[in-house]
């Protein structure tokens, strides 16, 4: 080929007038992009995804955590009727003799009222001195604040016990005169092990 032909100045053109011509030159680069473009294919038909690094939580991590929560141990459904009806769950409720322990009620608010959430029992201590064998259990409930009128809510009930040995309460749930279950469904037997200090 000669230098000053057609062909000659087209390749100092792309190539660079500093460089010598080589016609096979174009051919190897339509080679490489072919097999650029044959690797790329079967990347993405075998569906090659970048390496992430992995979120999940160990399971142990992941059993520690609902360990910590506490327990759902009430549900309290009102009816659009505004009737109260309410069941215990079924899980083992252990309680350390003396020592707060936090467990949740959720409710479920059919009727949408917006009255206070109250609980009553006759095992319930009246005061720090009180001395009845029948009475040993103390609570809390919060936010001790009327119900929102939402759906659902989710309460946390604080209990402890003064005494320690199998304990038995029966904890009736209201939302003030009329809401009680005609059934003594707003009534609920719970059954504590409390563990002596």
């Amino acid at each position: 080929m000669q230098p000053n032909s057609r062909e000659s100045q087209i390749a100092r053109k792309f190539c660079g007038a500093s460089r010598p011509w080589n016609a096979s030159r174009p051919w190897k680069m339509i080679k490489l992009f072919s097999i650029l473009i044959a690797l790329l294919s079967v990347t993405i038909a075998s569906g090659c995804k970048p390496t992430q690094k992995s979120t999940e939580i160990p399971s142990a991590e992941v059993s520690n955590v609902e360990q910590a929560k506490p327990a759902v141990l009430i549900t309290v459904s009102i009816s659009p009727e505004s009737r109260v009806k309410a069941t215990a769950e079924e899980l083992a409720m252990e309680l350390d003799q003396g020592v707060w322990k936090d467990f949740f009620v959720e409710i479920e608010n059919a009727a949408g009222i917006t009255a206070p959430l109250i609980i009553e029992s006759e095992q319930i201590l009246q005061s720090d001195d009180d001395s009845s064998r029948e009475r040993w259990l103390q609570f809390e409930l919060k936010p001790n604040v009327a119900l929102t009128g939402l759906r659902n809510e989710i309460r946390s009930l604080r209990l402890k016990s003064r005494d320690s040995g199998i304990r038995t309460a029966i904890l009736n749930f209201n939302a003030g005169q009329g809401t009680q279950d005609l059934g003594f469904r707003s009534d609920v037997l719970v059954t504590f092990k409390v563990h002596e200090k």
